[in-house]
């Protein structure tokens, strides 16, 4: 198994939440939105968080002490990146969201 099909598998995204990521991924203009949706330590340490869990908005809220407005604001911005996604279940990140988090430092 190539690196590739570990972050595929660690994402736990089923096929067609995968298939959407994938749709989506090809619309993302460059790199300038993920830049500036990484620049925010809260929504770097959220992603952190979620990892290759899935969690819930309520889990989130509780685990950064935060207000629901001002999480979904974050998971807003890094579902845009690509680098979550909302199931049924709670927040996934995506294979971009693994990826990073096994590239970065946080």
């Amino acid at each position: 198994m190539d690196l590739n099909e570990k972050i595929i598998e660690k994402s736990k995204l089923n096929d067609i939440e995968l298939e959407e990521f994938y749709k989506r991924s090809e619309k993302i203009q460059g790199h300038s939105l993920a830049f500036r949706t990484m620049m925010s330590s809260t929504r770097r340490k959220i992603l952190q968080y979620i990892g290759e869990e899935i969690k819930s908005t309520e889990e989130i809220c509780e685990n950064f002490n935060m207000d629901e407005t001002q999480i979904k604001y974050h998971l807003s911005m890094l579902e845009q990146a690509l680098y979550i996604i909302e199931s049924p279940l709670g927040w996934k990140a995506t294979p971009s969201g693994i990826g990073f988090i096994l590239n970065t430092k946080l």
